[in-house]
Parts: structure tokens; C-alpha cells; sequence
């Protein structure tokens, strides 16, 4: 009996260890949700930020212009933001190409971001020449509420779908205008013979075409020497671009007819912006806000400080009444019938068209 007895305590004792040993196991086991598959970190916890260096390419000189400064307001912001997680280094006066290099460079990802006028985007991306056509837009708050509005958002969405590439923000070149070393433009018949300059975009070519000129397109980077040289009778630009280039040196005169409305495109790979978490996505989204806001503002300053920095340096600077700059609207409407309609989506004309008087309308 004595001996039944120990056996049975024996078998107990094993029975307790062993419910023992599964409770302490249970209690090792935390809940799948919980645990990464190697037993370690919760599978639920934030991955480790990534790093990202970011190269920035302009074509604007690299001093004494809107926007280098605007882009290296953009360098500080993002890397404040982000802990120098995010890196910036610009690029500007073409360093890494012409507008042209810059822009097939974002899309195959040799750079990673540019702010470039849409001069060279026709040549992938045809709508954008709605923006081009002439005398367009009346003033810069129209412009904005345009380009800011549901339209513009349109349009670079289009451009991002067919291109990818991604545009974070509209910024502005500004209203462009003539110079040249031959004679003074005050009516559309005084641009008849003269060699001018363009960027490479069809749209403007027409226009200059269509006063009767010789629209000559070629990079940016080349035009200053092409003055010089006599290559070419004159260009168009904003103003803030003819001070900062000292186009004063090889020209003469200038006509503020605003011809076109110029914006910039501040712009980034498509893969390299869906391939960044989303903390970094949304500085990447304000830095481009904070770059916006300075390079306009900038843009405007420099504009109305540039017409009294010409006529110092020696250019004569014709300012045209609202009569005369009629008369341009007049000569080049062939641009919207003929160019216009055959290039651009004719429904997303009249959406710029009607979105045109709509701000009109509004900013009355």
C-alpha cells in the first residue's frame, strides 16, 4: 500500500510539471500580431526611415536670381523637417544640361528633381502647350488661379500618367517679352525679319511665326553668347531673367508686351516620390509649398525692380498702352485657331479657356 501510494504521488508530481512547464510556455508565446516572424519585434512596428540624397538641377544663375534662392529655401525646409534624412544639393545655370537634359534626366532618374520652364515638355507631353498660346492670361493672379486651380491640377496629373513625371508645385518664369539689338518693337509689324530666339517649344515658335519673325529655338545656356555673337537678333524672356543675365550687355531694347505667361514646373520622379514612406512624401509636399511661395514672390519683386535696373544700364525700354498690345492679340490669333486646336486637346482648351474667364470674372 505504502508503496502504491509513492507511485501515485510520483504521478501527481509529474502532472503538475508538466501543466506547469505548457503554462510557462503560453506565457513565452506572445500573439502573432505581435511578434515578427523570427520571435523578435512586433510585425506591427514602423520600418526604419530611409535616407535619401536628392539632386537639384536649374538652369537660373547660381546668384542674384529667385530661384536658386527659392530651391535652397526648398534644401533647408526639407532637411530641417526631416532630421537630415533628406538631403538636397541644387544644381542651377545648367550644370547637369540644358532644361531639355534636365527634364529627360528626371525621367529616366539620372536626376532627381528640376525646376524647369515647359519649354522642352511638348516633345513628350503636347498638351502643355496650352499654357504657351499667346496673351493668354492677363495678369499673375489670374495665372495662379489657373494653374492652382482644378485645370492646372489636371493637366499635371495627365503629364504624370504619361510621363512619370511628377509635379509637387506650379511655380513662375513670369510674362515674357522681347529684346533685341535691331530696332524698337512697339507694333507686330516691327518684329517682321528678326532673328528671335525661343525656347524649344513648338508654341512659341508659332507665335513669333505669326508676326512674321524667325523663330530660331536653342538652349538657354547658348543664348547669352548667340547675342553676343550676332547669331540671333534678339529673345524673350521675363524680366527678372533679362536683369539677372545682363542681357543689357548685347541688347538694346526691350518691349513689355507679356506675351506669354511662363510658369516653372518644380518636378521629381515619379518612382523616386511613390518609393519615399509617407513622412518623407508629405515634406517633400510642404518644402515644395514653402519653394512655390518664395520663388513667386521673389519673381514679383524682381520684375518691378528690373524695369528702372535696364533703362540705368542703357536699354530702352518701350511700355506698351493697352491699345497697342491689342494689336499683338489680334496678329496672333491665328495661334489659337490653327496651332492651338490642331496640337491641343480641344476639350482641354475650352477647359482652360472657360477656367480663364472664370478667374477673370472672380478677380474682378
Amino acid at each position: 500500500m505504502i508503496l502504491k501510494h509513492k507511485k501515485m504521488l510520483v504521478l501527481v508530481g509529474i502532472l503538475i510539471l508538466m501543466v506547469i512547464s505548457v503554462a510557462g510556455c503560453g506565457g513565452n508565446t506572445a500573439p502573432e500580431q505581435e511578434r515578427g516572424s523570427n520571435g523578435g519585434e512586433k510585425a506591427n512596428q514602423s520600418p526604419e526611415l530611409k535616407n535619401y540624397e536628392i539632386k537639384l538641377a536649374h538652369s537660373s544663375p547660381a546668384v542674384n536670381d529667385r530661384l536658386e534662392t527659392a530651391c535652397l529655401e526648398f534644401k533647408n525646409y526639407v532637411e530641417e523637417k526631416s532630421g537630415g534624412r533628406i538631403k538636397v544639393t541644387t544644381f542651377p545655370a545648367s550644370q547637369l544640361g540644358g532644361e531639355r537634359e534636365q527634364m529627360e534626366g528626371v525621367q529616366v532618374r539620372t536626376i532627381d528633381m528640376a525646376a524647369i520652364t515647359t519649354g522642352p515638355f511638348p516633345g513628350i507631353f503636347k498638351d502643355i502647350m496650352v499654357f504657351d498660346l499667346p496673351y493668354l492670361f492677363s495678369s499673375q493672379k489670374v495665372a495662379w488661379e489657373v494653374l492652382d486651380g482644378p485645370v492646372g491640377q489636371e493637366i499635371l496629373e495627365r503629364l504624370r500618367a504619361e510621363t512619370g513625371i511628377r509635379t509637387l508645385i506650379w511655380g513662375e518664369n513670369g510674362f515674357r517679352n522681347f529684346t533685341n539689338d535691331v530696332r524698337p518693337i512697339r507694333k507686330p509689324e516691327d518684329v517682321k525679319g528678326l532673328k528671335i530666339r525661343t525656347m524649344e517649344n513648338p508654341a512659341h515658335m508659332a507665335f513669333v511665326k505669326a508676326l512674321g519673325g524667325d523663330p530660331t529655338p536653342m538652349s538657354f545656356s547658348e543664348v547669352y553668347t548667340a547675342l553676343a555673337q550676332g547669331t540671333i537678333d534678339g529673345q524673350e524672356n521675363p524680366l527678372s531673367i533679362i536683369m539677372s543675365m545682363r542681357f543689357w550687355e548685347v541688347q538694346k531694347y526691350v518691349t513689355l508686351d507679356g506675351h506669354l505667361y511662363s510658369p516653372y514646373l518644380f518636378i521629381i520622379n515619379d518612382d523616386l516620390y511613390n518609393s519615399m514612406d509617407e513622412e518623407a512624401q508629405k515634406i517633400m509636399d510642404d518644402g515644395a509649398k514653402v519653394w512655390q511661395q518664395v520663388e513667386r514672390d521673389l519673381n514679383t519683386k524682381q520684375g518691378d525692380e528690373a524695369v528702372a535696373v535696364l533703362k540705368k544700364e542703357g536699354m530702352q525700354v518701350e511700355e506698351l498702352s493697352i491699345e497697342e498690345v491689342q494689336a499683338f492679340r489680334e496678329a496672333t490669333k491665328t495661334v489659337y485657331d490653327d496651332f492651338g486646336k490642331e496640337n491641343i486637346d480641344n476639350e482641354l482648351l475650352d477647359k482652360v479657356l472657360a477656367a480663364v474667364n472664370e478667374a477673370e470674372e472672380k478677380l474682378k
